[in-house]
């Protein structure tokens, strides 16, 4: 399990722009019952079928200059669709990484790595609790996805198969219905990007670390 190699049918996926998270990793999956697939929306996150289950994993590798000297998971964040309403879990990994609980209160960790330039760091990494979950997710009065839009998921992953456009492949594994034409879907700017404009990597930083809160509909609407 520690090694997050997914069972048939959870679909690992990646974000163009991420969230910046005190420069923790990411693995994430989505996984829907049988029979069921996401409907395209051109603005916003796609629409996911009740019983959807996103699946976000937070760890730092010991040494960010090679993965292969091993990491630590902290953390994997749940969301589930039921027929009303997104639920949030969180589960904690033991030291051992082998088994990860159900989270209440969260918790802080403190985290060391090596990082790009060989300098140590380290920090004081926090588990939300299940009520600060509410913090970035609220919209309106439903907690609701963040990441996975069509803009954000308009790039390639190294599947088991080979590369392939995540959209294209969420369509060709009957997953996502109603996939434009490719010319007609947007793509967000990588922020790490230098070849990318400053003003569409700004816009893309904005939109993942700020803008799901600072809007009308967002905890942050006030601002």
């Amino acid at each position: 399990m520690k090694e997050l190699i997914p069972n048939n049918r959870v679909l690992p996926y990646d974000l163009i722009t991420t969230l910046f998270s005190d420069y923790s990793q990411k693995a994430r999956f989505v996984w829907m019952p049988e029979g069921t697939s996401a409907k395209y929306n051109k603005d916003e996150v796609v629409d996911f079928p009740v019983g959807t289950v996103l699946i976000k994993n937070f760890y730092y590798s010991n040494d960010f200059r090679d993965d292969k000297k091993g990491r630590q998971i902290l953390e994997t964040r749940l969301l589930v669709k039921r027929r009303d309403k997104w639920d949030a879990l969180d589960y904690e990994w033991n030291d051992e990484q082998t088994e990860a609980y159900l989270s209440i209160a969260g918790k802080n960790i403190n985290v060391s790595w090596t990082h790009f330039d060989g300098s140590p760091r380290q920090v004081n990494y926090s588990v939300p609790n299940m009520n600060q979950c509410k913090g970035c997710h609220l919209r309106g009065d439903k907690v609701m996805p963040i990441g996975p839009s069509a803009r954000q998921l308009n790039s390639e992953h190294n599947y088991a198969s080979g590369k392939q456009n995540q959209l294209v492949h969420w369509a060709e594994s009957n997953v996502l219905e109603g996939l434009q034409a490719h010319d007609q879907v947007p793509v967000l700017a990588a922020y790490e990007n230098a070849s990318e404009s400053i003003d569409n990597r700004a816009r893309a930083w904005l939109e993942i670390n700020c803008a799901h809160c600072h809007r009308a509909d967002g905890p942050a609407k006030t601002s």
